[in-house]
C-alpha cells in the first residue's frame, strides 16, 4: 500500500503545472489577439504629421478639386523626408479621385458665375446656342475686399426677345435667387443684373435677327504686343491618358503637377516631350487645415524657415525640371509675408518664378515679390469651378476678353472631363488674334 500511495502523489503534482502553463499561454495568445486588433483600428483623431485623403464634396454646383491618390494617407514621414514617401498608384483606366478643393468662404465671384449660369439656362430653354452671347468688355472690380469680374454682355436671341427674359427671370430666381434685375434708362431690352446691389452684368439684348459673324479686327495692341493667354492646368499627375490629351490639344496649355501624384514623373516626360511649360503645384496650407487636406508635402504656416525650406526642396527634388512653381491651396500660407518670403528667396535663387492662384483676396505674394526684385505673376480666370461644359467655355470667353483688355490673362483649371471637353472646342473656334502661350512668354 504505501508504495501505491507513492506512486499516486506525483501525478496529482504534475497536473498541477501543466494547467498553469496552458492557462499561461492562452492569456498570451488572447492578449496577443488584442493588441493586434487595436492597432488594426484606424484613429479618428487627425495628425497634422499624418498625410490623410480629404473628403470629397460637392457645393454649389463647383466641382472639387482633383489631389492626391487614397493612398496618401498611409504616409507619415515628417517634412525632412518626406520625398522618400510612396505611393500606390491606381488603375490609369479609371479616372482620377475626385477629392475636396478649398472653398472660399462668402465666394461672390462664385454668386457671379450663379448668374452666369442663369443665363446659360435660359438660352439653352429657347434652344439658343451660347455662341448668341458676345461679351462687349469684361472688368476686373472688387465688392466688399473681393475681386469679381464685372460683363458687358450682348445677347441675340433668335425667338421673343420678351419670353427669353420670362426665362431669364425663372433662371435666376432658381440658380442665383439673391440676383435682381432691372432696365436700364427705361429700355426693357437694356438691363443690368445686381447681387447685393453690386451691378455684376450689363445685357443688352436686340430686336431678333442673325447674329453677327465673330470679328475680325486687329485687336488692341499693349505696348506693342498682341494680347496673350496662359492656361494653366493644375492637379496633374495621377492620369497619364488625361496628360496624352492635353498634349494633342492645339494650343500650349501649362502642365501643373502635384509632387507626389502618383504618375508625376510619367505625366512631367510628357509635357517635356510635347514641349509644354511645366509647373510644380505646391500643397500649400489652406484655411481649416487639416480638415481642408492640401495632402503630401503641404508647407505649413508652423514650420520653422528651415523646415519650410526643407520642405520645399524636398517637392522640387520630386519634379526638378520645373520652369515654375504655383500653389495648391495656400490660403492662408500665402498671407503671411515671413513664411512667403522664405519660400519665393529660395525660388528665386534656384531661378523659378512663382505663379499666385490667388485662392485668397488676402495674399501677400504681390507685395513680398516686389520686396525681392521678382515679377510677380497671378491668376485672373478659374474656368471650372462650375465644371459643366458651357459653362467652362463661358470662362475662356471672359478670359479672351481680359487678355484684349489688358494685354495678358492667365486662367486655371484642373482635369475635369468637362474641361478637357471644353478646351477641345474652345480650341477649334476661339480668336485666333490671341496668342495662347507659356508664362514665361508673356
Amino acid at each position: 500500500m504505501p508504495p501505491k500511495k507513492r506512486k499516486k502523489s506525483p501525478k496529482k503534482a504534475s497536473r498541477f503545472p501543466l494547467f498553469r502553463v496552458l492557462a499561461l499561454v492562452g492569456g498570451i495568445l488572447i492578449t496577443g489577439m488584442t493588441l493586434f486588433l487595436i492597432l488594426r483600428l484606424p484613429s479618428n483623431q487627425p495628425s497634422q504629421e499624418n498625410f490623410s485623403t480629404p473628403r470629397a464634396v460637392v457645393k454649389h454646383g463647383i466641382a472639387p478639386r482633383l489631389g492626391e491618390s487614397s493612398s496618401a494617407r498611409q504616409a507619415t514621414a515628417p517634412p525632412s523626408s518626406v520625398d522618400t514617401l510612396q505611393l500606390q498608384p491606381p488603375e490609369d483606366q479609371q479616372e482620377p479621385q475626385t477629392l475636396e478643393y478649398e472653398a472660399v468662404a462668402e465666394d461672390f465671384e462664385a454668386r457671379v458665375r450663379d448668374v452666369d449660369l442663369a443665363i446659360l439656362q435660359a438660352l439653352d430653354s429657347m434652344g439658343e446656342s451660347d455662341a448668341d452671347m458676345r461679351h462687349r468688355a469684361v472688368e476686373a472690380r472688387r465688392f466688399k475686399g473681393q475681386e469679381f469680374h464685372y460683363q458687358n454682355l450682348t445677347i441675340y436671341p433668335r425667338h421673343d426677345v420678351f419670353e427669353f427674359l420670362a426665362e431669364l427671370r425663372r433662371a435666376l430666381a432658381q440658380a442665383a435667387p439673391t440676383a435682381t434685375i432691372e432696365t436700364v434708362n427705361e429700355n426693357p431690352r437694356d438691363l443690368e443684373i445686381s447681387i447685393q446691389g453690386q451691378p455684376t452684368h450689363h445685357l443688352f439684348l436686340p430686336l431678333p435677327s442673325t447674329p453677327p459673324q465673330p470679328r475680325h479686327a486687329q485687336p488692341a495692341q499693349h505696348g506693342g504686343r498682341t494680347p496673350r493667354l496662359v492656361i494653366i492646368i493644375d492637379d496633374l499627375g495621377e492620369s497619364t491618358k488625361t496628360a496624352q490629351r492635353l498634349a494633342r490639344l492645339p494650343v500650349p496649355v501649362t502642365f501643373s503637377i502635384l509632387p507626389f501624384n502618383t504618375k508625376a514623373r510619367e505625366v512631367a516626360g510628357i509635357a517635356r516631350k510635347n514641349n509644354r511649360e511645366l509647373f510644380l503645384h505646391l500643397p500649400c496650407e489652406p484655411e481649416g487645415y487639416p480638415k481642408t487636406n492640401s495632402g503630401p508635402g503641404t508647407l505649413r504656416l508652423a514650420m520653422t524657415p528651415g523646415e519650410l525650406e526643407r520642405t520645399l526642396v524636398a517637392n522640387l527634388a520630386r519634379l526638378p525640371e520645373v520652369d515654375g512653381v504655383n500653389n495648391h491651396m495656400g490660403s492662408k500660407l500665402t498671407q503671411d509675408k515671413k513664411a512667403m518670403r522664405t519660400v519665393l528667396a529660395h525660388l528665386k535663387g534656384r531661378g523659378k518664378f512663382f505663379v499666385d492662384s490667388l485662392t485668397t483676396p488676402k495674399s501677400c505674394v504681390a507685395t513680398v515679390s516686389t520686396g525681392l526684385g521678382m515679377r510677380y505673376y497671378r491668376r485672373h480666370i478659374f474656368l471650372d469651378n462650375t465644371a459643366k461644359e458651357q459653362a467652362i467655355l463661358l470662362q475662356l470667353k471672359k478670359a479672351e476678353s481680359l487678355a484684349r483688355k489688358n494685354g495678358v490673362a492667365v486662367a486655371i483649371g484642373h482635369p475635369y472631363p468637362a474641361t478637357l471637353a471644353a478646351l477641345e472646342d474652345w480650341a477649334t473656334k476661339r480668336d485666333q488674334e490671341i496668342i495662347v502661350c507659356k508664362m514665361q512668354d508673356i
